[in-house]
């Protein structure tokens, strides 16, 4: 049987002049029983139809801050690295491949402009537009812990996957949902200060959490999020 292929969104890194994406993720979908190929974001978005065409699903991972452009506010001191052209192509590859079918698995960022591509906002950021109750950024070398509690809704998809309503969840996001983008999206698990965590579509083609399940593969439940994206994916 063919394995599905998972097209990668990779960002720009300014101090290195490169595109890359951090290899946890393509950890996590080869585990998953499928290949996996980056798309590194173009300053223009002509070529998205066909690199949707070409792969079976979408991972949108983690990656720097959106601009807030993107949704209709001016920047605050508090977010400053952003890429607008990187928001445009992920923003496009979103909409293609809603367009063509294709299922998207949304991580940190990719939840965020998830969010912002289909009409909705984010706290620039959490501790001086929203507070500081709990901590969302714990710290960057420790990656495989879980340092907040998330609840899920009960008989949502994500809860169904996972298998538990409440957990601990890794935590490295400064910025967050705002205004849902109810069209698309239902709000299925939130922090206990009240932080979006995960959202989903009504008919599940579309999923993301606010965390970073790739890190924690010795947790079964987080590379299930993976399998059932691949399984989504398998045209088989």
């Amino acid at each position: 049987m063919k394995k599905p292929l998972i097209g990668i969104t990779a960002a720009y890194t300014f101090d290195r002049d490169v595109h890359a994406q951090r290899s946890t993720y393509l950890r996590a979908v080869w585990r998953a029983g499928a290949d996996a190929i980056f798309f590194p974001c173009a300053p223009d978005t002509s070529g998205c139809e066909a690199f949707i065409s070409a792969v079976d699903g979408l991972l949108v991972p983690g990656g720097p801050d959106v601009s807030p452009q993107m949704y209709g506010e001016q920047p605050i001191p508090q977010a400053p690295t952003t890429r607008k052209s990187e928001d445009l192509f992920e923003i496009a590859l979103i909409k293609e491949a809603k367009k063509q079918g294709k299922p998207i698995l949304g991580i940190c960022r990719g939840m965020q402009i998830l969010n912002v591509a289909f009409g909705g906002s984010l706290y620039q950021d959490i501790p001086s537009q929203f507070g500081m109750q709990i901590c969302h950024s714990q710290g960057q070398t420790i990656r495989d812990e879980g340092t907040h509690l998330v609840k899920m809704d009960e008989g949502c998809r994500l809860a169904k996957i996972f298998n538990s309503t409440e957990f601990y969840v890794n935590s490295y996001h400064h910025q967050a949902v705002k205004a849902l983008a109810e069209s698309e999206f239902k709000i299925v698990g939130r922090a206990l200060d009240g932080i979006p965590e995960a959202i989903e579509n009504a008919d599940g083609s579309i999923m993301a959490v606010q965390w970073h399940p790739e890190c924690m593969p010795q947790e079964k439940m987080f590379q299930d999020l993976f399998t059932d994206f691949v399984k989504r994916c398998s045209k088989e």
